[in-house]
């Protein structure tokens, strides 16, 4: 997706901080809506924060598994890199 290994760590960092953002609206809504207002919320921005995951920030993962945050489980960073050989 992206080679250059410095592009792809400035673009995970920019997905990290639109994933901060969507929760950062749900505890908006969270601290000031009803519950079911919160539930349809939470449920509305669970599509956009998979998509950034796994059709932007996985596919970075995959091709720079350096960048891949610490708690990502170790048999994935695993495959990640074999898949690079």
């Amino acid at each position: 997706m992206i080679r250059d290994e410095k592009v792809a760590k400035q673009v995970l960092r920019l997905m990290e901080d639109a994933q901060t953002l969507l929760m950062n609206a749900l505890e908006v809504v969270r601290a000031n809506c009803t519950e079911q207002e919160m539930k349809e919320f939470q449920s509305a921005i669970a599509q956009p924060k998979g998509q950034l995951f796994f059709n932007v920030m996985e596919p970075l993962y995959r091709e720079h598994p350096a960048l891949a945050p610490a708690d990502t489980p170790p048999e994935f960073v695993e495959r990640w890199n074999s898949d690079k050989e």
